[in-house]
């Protein structure tokens, strides 16, 4: 039977683009990268043309009865604002663009592993690395100009003062840790989540009967749509956390 979830060597609709046959299929998890964006970009672009068709009159202030896909999108938008407001308060409309961004980009990367011939971002750490440096960079900035280098660095000493060598040592390699911890997580679950899928979804199916070898799987199916979610919500999460630490220093 052909193969239903795409993994090494095995089928892949990216793959059939001319320019990334051949020499060029080194490119293709590049290739889903873009696929990701181009995703979300149609996504945002259906947004803003709800947004504009709801501001023409004030009855689409109202809810509306049935459920829309502009309804979803009020609901994310929501639920990542509440996010950010419970960590960062008065901020939190600064920093929600970035997390919400990521949250969708990491969403919709890891949701590709779950469809026929389609690969995740999410399972490559070329993928991972640069939104983990791109956070790293972030909260170490907005500290920085927010506390003053002085005052930001001085709390890495910690209250005790000879301990503060120690402290300090400790505090940067935490810190260098944070965008390792970041990436390999997110690379690990959706990696081994992906195998699961294939191992299920391929090998399954051939071992056991049709009820038992097309049905089973389909409940790892759903845990592989459970744990995408839940990988872009912890990345999200410990972002915001690391923005709302960093930006905090000053109320000690």
């Amino acid at each position: 039977m052909p193969v239903v979830i795409a993994s090494e060597g095995a089928f892949q609709w990216l793959a059939l683009l001319p320019f990334l046959q051949r020499d060029n299929a080194e490119y293709l998890p590049f290739a889903h990268s873009m696929l990701a964006v181009l995703i979300i970009l149609t996504l945002a672009w259906l947004a803003r043309m709800g947004l504009e068709s709801g501001t023409k009159d004030r009855e689409s202030l109202i809810p509306d009865a049935d459920l829309r896909p502009k309804n979803f999108f009020e609901m994310y938008t929501e639920a990542i604002l509440n996010m950010c407001r419970g960590v960062l308060g008065k901020d939190a409309e600064a920093y929600f663009p970035l997390i919400a961004g990521i949250f969708l980009y990491i969403f919709v990367s890891n949701m590709l592993g779950v469809f026929p011939g389609l690969l995740p971002p999410t399972d490559q750490l070329n993928t991972n690395i640069p939104m983990a440096i791109v956070i790293f960079v972030t909260y170490n900035v907005v500290g920085i100009i927010k506390n003053g280098p002085v005052e930001y660095f001085k709390h890495f000493m910690g209250p005790i003062i000879w301990l503060a060598p120690l402290m300090f040592v400790i505090e940067i390699i935490s810190h260098l840790s944070r965008p390792l911890s970041l990436s390999i997580r997110l690379y690990g679950n959706i990696m081994g989540d992906h195998k699961v899928l294939d191992i299920f979804m391929n090998v399954l199916p051939t071992e056991l009967s049709a009820v038992l070898g097309f049905g089973i799987p389909v409940i790892f199916l759903g845990l592989g749509i459970f744990v995408s979610f839940i990988q872009a919500l912890v990345f999200s999460l410990l972002s915001v956390s690391y923005i709302g630490l960093a930006v905090a220093h000053d109320d000690h």
